[in-house]
């Protein structure tokens, strides 16, 4: 019996290092990843004061990643309250979870680029099918006329008008293609935003519209043209507006001549 008796007890010691060792290292790896993702939205939510950056919960909850991503499987720099004073601590890295590489604005200097959330919004990021979507078909057009109001059409300057007389001007020979000049995905599919090189959608445009094409004799699609920018665009602008109205004139002049 005592033999037994001190194997029990040894056992029992035994037992309770362990689980004390188990509750020991399950309260270090919390405190190594720091907040729930309660204490997230708490110092985070909508009108909140213990942050100056907010976030809507609402948009959250109706995102892809609700239920799909904590907030530290995106926010992986947020380990402790270090990040309050860290700069960039709360930077996200997409790659982790998406193959897509962020092919957009390459010839601009890496802290101009756009990021993936330029596009995709930072909470609200829903799927594309829906129509609520920054990057569904109906609501491309104001995303990328956040940063490319010329080449939207949503900018007045000189020749503005320009773009959408070309596109409207299509379809050349084949009326079995509808062209849209509010459909920017039709021309840059997804080699713009992910690099991709297949069509994200049935549009034809970029067969005969290159990038590595772009000129005036060719077809610019977004001229922007002023003196300084696109001479040549400019000049071959100037060139069309003489034309269209000595047409104009003779037309109406033949309307009088007839009159009388």
């Amino acid at each position: 019996m005592n033999r037994y008796a001190t194997t029990s007890r040894i056992l029992s010691v035994l037992f309770i290092i362990i689980m004390a060792a188990g509750f020991s290292t399950a309260w270090a790896a919390e405190s190594d990843t720091g907040y729930t993702e309660e204490d997230c939205i708490q110092c985070h939510r909508m009108g909140s004061d213990e942050s100056d950056l907010h976030m809507s919960v609402d948009d959250f909850k109706a995102s892809v990643h609700n239920g799909e991503a904590t907030c530290q499987d995106c926010h992986t720099g947020v380990v402790d309250d270090s990040h309050q004073t860290t700069k960039g601590s709360g930077a996200v890295d997409c790659s982790g979870c998406h193959d897509q590489e962020n092919n957009h604005g390459l010839k601009a200097q890496a802290g101009d680029r756009p990021q993936c959330y330029s596009c995709h919004t930072k909470h609200h990021i829903l799927a594309a099918s829906d129509p609520a979507s920054s990057v569904n078909p109906k609501q491309i057009p104001d995303t990328c006329g956040k940063c490319h109001a010329a080449e939207s059409g949503k900018d007045e300057s000189y020749f503005s008008w320009f773009p959408g007389f070309q596109i409207a001007s299509h379809p050349k020979a084949d009326f079995a293609d509808a062209y849209d000049k509010d459909n920017c995905m039709g021309c840059h599919q997804g080699a713009a935003a992910h690099g991709e090189t297949e069509p994200v959608n049935d549009d034809t445009c970029y067969k005969c519209h290159s990038p590595k094409m772009d000129g005036a004799m060719w077809g610019t699609m977004h001229p922007g043209a002023t003196k300084q920018s696109k001479k040549s665009v400019f000049a071959v602008g100037v060139v069309y507006q003489i034309f269209i109205g000595i047409a104009l004139i003779m037309v109406v002049g033949m309307f009088f001549r007839k009159r009388s």
